[in-house]
């Protein structure tokens, strides 16, 4: 069993001490104030962990059961009972041992365990109508009775409601009475886990939610942890008080058992306190090895461009800007002007501007230069998230819709790789309330799924891609593009980022999310003709290379035949890197299955020239086996 944590400031430190000054949380008062009005108390949210001691003496921070004894306590009542499902009945532990006895004389006895809605309902029955001993009965669990949904279970709650509203008699006469009636506290994993009707309106019952510890509660108990770390070197006053104000501050939305399990495990792993900030990474990836300090990334970063322009041509300076973001992102500067950065992730960027211009190849390109591994790249379309109840898909469905259990694609996905890239592809075709998951992974770090599990986007790479700007309000001038292949990057840069600031501010009526982009648009530029050629010999090196490894055929062009390919292939600005390789299906890959099916293997096949009727290819080839007399050329139309 799990004691108070207790701390016992030097007379020194007394006027300093967090915990003498702090404040209780609000639900404190809420519950006593309730008690004598109430019978009926719902607790939720955040049940499990430390709390500060509503005590005055100095007790630190104790459980959850601890704290709401000494609460029912204050207000007179002497005993308070707990069941669950697994261990039935108890009294705590801190209460008059000799009250099992005056239960026992009522018939209560400790131990059992209530299996049935019904005999809940008569457990219940008995506790909350003695009239000599003032008891708050605790229902633990209670979410799994509806979960279960037995029989009888509606009779459960219709019979709880009842006796809340019946008349009952005096408490035998006392000096400083306790409440009238024995409370009945559930504790619930939600509200919505308890039957509507029993929740809403109901002027015996409140609802009391246990909000996440506030920096002030983190910073007082890491305070009580500071014994654990043995120092290795001797730490000034203020040096400990910035190191404890880091540890509080870097783990803003964790529970206080977090905390404690964090200290644990940096105690284990031989860390000091200024090592803190390792073993939350630790605790939250379950990873000791962090990508993000590894020797190799910052070898491979010194040749960060050179490695990125192999992959993406013709834009140099999306590749700049890329590389400066990253370089942020690998020191741990991203952010650093604000005072969330320890949570929020690595890096974001969006990718904007003309289509198959390599914006998404660049994002698995920057994986591998960050991970060495492409598949640490977690691609999702977003024309597939177009629906509002599409968000399901990304956190998970709601309690009692089919998939809950598996959870959402998204969480999932950061807890098989939390070192990783998360690119959302086309950004702009996305439901909004998909945009309203992004502004809370950007400005707190986190998502929490349908579950209730929590994954922290800390140690991720954030990459969106758009192609807004593209187009403007008209079709009458320049094709209703708003950019144009002639334009200067720089005024395709200005262009762009003004139109996604505009859509994120003005169409969306999202600013906060552009704002949580901030500088970091990165601009594609149209592809230029070099560019233009080098993607088509790439594209038409690696379908060369295939060809060579799956059927043992040596396809070869004349110069006549390459330079009518290229100019079939790279007609098209507008369409891209994408747009080439679409065309060298058409205009390559597809007539050239044909000749292939008809030539030998381990023959050289020479196309000498190329036509086209409409949408015909016609090629003019010859075709040289290894062991077979030299074949006449041929002409085939496909």
């Amino acid at each position: 069993m799990v004691q108070a944590i207790r701390h016992s400031p030097s007379s020194k430190d007394a006027g300093t001490n967090p915990i003498a000054t702090r404040q209780h949380p609000a639900w404190y008062d809420e519950l006593t104030s309730n008690l004598a009005i109430r019978s009926q108390f719902v607790l939720t949210g955040n049940l499990r962990d430390r709390y500060i001691s509503p005590d005055e003496t100095l007790e630190g921070f104790l459980r959850f059961d601890q704290v709401l004894w000494r609460l029912v306590h204050s207000k007179r009542i002497v005993a308070l009972l707990i069941h669950d499902p697994i261990d039935g009945l108890r009294l705590h532990d801190e209460c008059d041992a000799r009250l099992a006895k005056a239960f026992a004389d009522h018939g209560i006895e400790l131990g059992q365990v209530a299996r049935t809605p019904a005999a809940l309902a008569a457990l219940q029955k008995q506790i909350t109508d003695l009239r000599t001993i003032a008891v708050a009965f605790v229902i633990d669990y209670s979410s799994h009775l509806m979960r279960e949904n037995e029989d009888g279970l509606g009779d459960l709650f219709l019979q709880v409601h009842q006796s809340a509203h019946k008349p009952l008699p005096q408490r035998p006469q006392q000096a400083n009475p306790p409440p009238l009636r024995n409370p009945t506290i559930w504790i619930t994993d939600q509200p919505a886990d308890l039957p509507g009707w029993f929740i809403v309106d109901n002027d015996t019952l409140r609802e009391i939610h246990l909000e996440r510890p506030t920096l002030e509660d983190r910073f007082g108990f890491a305070r009580t942890l500071l014994p654990r770390f043995p120092e290795k070197t001797v730490l000034g006053a203020e040096e400990t008080k910035r190191l404890l104000e880091q540890f509080a501050m870097r783990c803003e939305g964790e529970t206080l058992v977090a905390m404690e399990a964090i200290a644990e495990l940096a105690v284990s792993e031989d860390m000091g306190l200024a090592q803190i900030p390792d073993a939350i990474a630790i605790y939250r990836t379950g990873a000791r090895r962090n990508p993000w300090k590894s020797p190799v990334l910052r070898s491979r970063m010194s040749k960060a461009r050179d490695i990125l322009t192999k992959r993406v041509r013709g834009q140099n300076h999306a590749v700049d800007k890329t590389v400066d973001i990253l370089m942020r992102s690998i020191t741990g500067l991203s952010g650093a002007q604000t005072g969330h950065r320890h949570t929020r992730p690595r890096g974001v960027l969006m990718f904007a501007g003309p289509t198959g211009v390599g914006k998404t190849e660049l994002a698995k390109s920057v994986t591998e230069l960050l991970f060495g591994d492409e598949t640490a790249c977690h691609r999702f379309d977003m024309s597939e998230f177009m629906e509002q109840d599409s968000v399901t898909r990304l956190i998970g469905a709601p309690p009692g819709h089919p998939g809950h259990e598996r959870g959402g694609e998204l969480i999932n996905a950061l807890h098989k790789r939390p070192f990783s890239v998360f690119l959302f592809d086309e950004i702009e075709k996305a439901h909004p309330r998909i945009l309203d998951t992004f502004l809370q992974i950007l400005d707190e770090g986190r998502l929490t799924d349908a579950r209730g599990v929590t994954a922290f986007f800390s140690e991720a790479l954030i990459i969106f891609t758009s192609n807004i700007g593209m187009f403007g309000d008209s079709r009458a001038q320049n094709m209703g593009l708003n950019v144009m292949p002639s334009d200067p990057h720089a005024v395709v840069v200005t262009k762009i980022t003004k139109a996604v600031q505009d859509y994120f501010r003005f169409d969306l009526k999202r600013p906060e999310l552009m704002n949580r982009i901030g500088q970091n648009v990165v601009v594609f530029d149209f592809i230029g003709r070099e560019s233009q050629r080098m993607i088509f010999n790439a594209i038409t090196q690696r379908v060369l290379d295939t060809i060579l490894d799956e059927q043992q055929i040596v396809v070869r062009f004349s110069d006549q035949a390459y330079a009518q390919l290229e100019e079939l292939c790279t007609q098209h600005v507008f369409d891209g890197g994408r747009g080439i390789g679409n065309r060298v299906e058409t205009y390559l890959i597809n007539p050239l299955a044909h000749e292939i099916f008809n030539s030998e293997p381990r023959s050289t096949l020479t196309i000498q020239s190329i036509d086209t009727e409409g949408t015909k290819t016609i090629f003019r080839c010859a075709c040289d086996p290894d062991s077979a007399p030299a074949a006449a050329q041929r002409s085939r139309r496909l």
